[in-house]
């Protein structure tokens, strides 16, 4: 998309959010990544992948492309986007290195290893389609990976509508599988001699309009995603224009992409609204299950656990995540007098379940 000084590349991040086993997510991804298949299978300067990958892996990958081809074209279709991000020790960087990938760099120098020595990536183009759950996605973008930008580049396209019930599956028509991948070989092919994709006069005064009557917003989410919501609409446009053959921005294309792009950024939101407040949540589990998992069969008295958290929770947020510890099993509670006089103090235990993996996941439920 020519937007002078600003281009916007035609690659996208998109995540497909839904409740597990509801909407068809999985087979979603994989459709697409049979249809990409077939199209950049033999073309060599694309490269595909489907499956786990460290970001010092997909940097050396965009390494060797480069050396090969002299351009870094990836596609990747990874139905589980945990397991595309990999573990707690690389989430926290593959978020960074897609935010660096995503508008395209001519050239870049990520440093290197001394087995490989130094990393030469040109013209990077990375595509990315994956699929999550939402409590996933509160556990793991949290504010400091939407304040560093990789949610606004993610078009996170969020679905519970029920999957159909099908008792038994009809084969899908190969043929129109084949003239689809066909029709997109052509698209393929044709883009490689376009330079550039362009707004009629008429589309750039909808868009112009648009663009100036936009109210600023003030969550983190929101004020993130709109930084980029113009480049995000000229791109879905001009997608639209590839789509239908024209190759030029209509004003249906604009009308359209605004309205689209405006639904993924309110649907989105609905889901990080909450992030922040899940987030010091499933900080303050933490802080507890270690104190009670270290003092093992003793109980602590609730103030020092409070004590322990309150950086993070006011007192009434501390004593809604005790109570549903207590209600899930996760602790046991006591009450101890230490003479006639006076209040009972009450003590808290933790049992075998705060060893349980999905108690965060179960915990966090009750706060979405």
């Amino acid at each position: 998309m020519a937007r002078p000084r600003a281009p916007v590349f035609l690659n996208l991040y998109i995540v497909l959010v839904g409740e597990s086993g509801v909407p068809r997510k999985t087979t979603a991804v994989n459709t697409a990544a049979r249809i990409v298949r077939g199209i950049v299978g033999g073309d060599n300067d694309v490269a595909h992948i489907d499956g786990k990958i460290t970001p010092e892996a997909l940097d050396a990958l965009l390494h060797d492309r480069t050396m090969e081809h002299g351009s870094a074209q990836l596609c990747v279709t990874v139905p589980e986007l945990a397991v595309f991000m990999g573990t707690e020790r690389y989430i926290a960087h593959m978020p960074v290195l897609l935010t660096d990938l995503y508008d395209c760099p001519a050239i870049r120098e990520p440093g290197g290893t001394l087995r490989r020595g130094a990393i030469l990536q040109r013209n990077v183009w990375l595509s990315f389609l994956s699929a999550s759950t939402p409590i996933w996605l509160l556990k793991t973008v949290n504010p400091n990976v939407v304040e560093g930008g990789f949610t606004s580049r993610c078009y996170f396209v969020i679905s519970n509508t029920p999957k159909r019930s099908i008792p038994w599956p009809v084969e899908h028509d190969a043929d129109l599988l084949r003239d689809l991948q066909d029709d997109m070989k052509i698209i393929h092919a044709e883009a490689k001699v376009r330079r550039g994709i362009h707004l009629q006069p008429q589309a750039l005064e909808v868009f112009t309009e648009w663009y100036h009557g936009r109210d600023r917003a003030l969550d983190p989410y929101k004020q993130s995603f709109q930084s980029r919501e113009d480049a995000h609409v000229l791109r879905v446009a001009a997608l639209l224009a590839v789509n239908d053959g024209t190759w030029v921005i209509r004003r249906s294309h604009i009308r359209f992409a605004i309205r689209l792009i405006h639904q993924i950024k309110e649907d989105s939101s609905r889901i990080f609204e909450t992030s922040e407040r899940v987030t010091k949540f499933a900080t303050a589990l933490d802080k507890i299950r270690g104190m009670l998992i270290s003092t093992g069969m003793d109980p602590v008295p609730r103030h020092k656990l409070y004590m322990h958290v309150r950086s993070h929770l006011v007192h009434e947020e501390f004593v809604t995540l005790i109570e549903v510890l207590h209600e899930i099993g996760a602790i046991q509670r006591f009450e101890f007098r230490s003479g006639e006089r006076g209040r009972p103090t009450d003590f808290i235990r933790g049992t075998n379940l705060l060893l349980s993996r999905g108690l965060g996941e179960s915990v966090m439920e009750r706060f979405t």
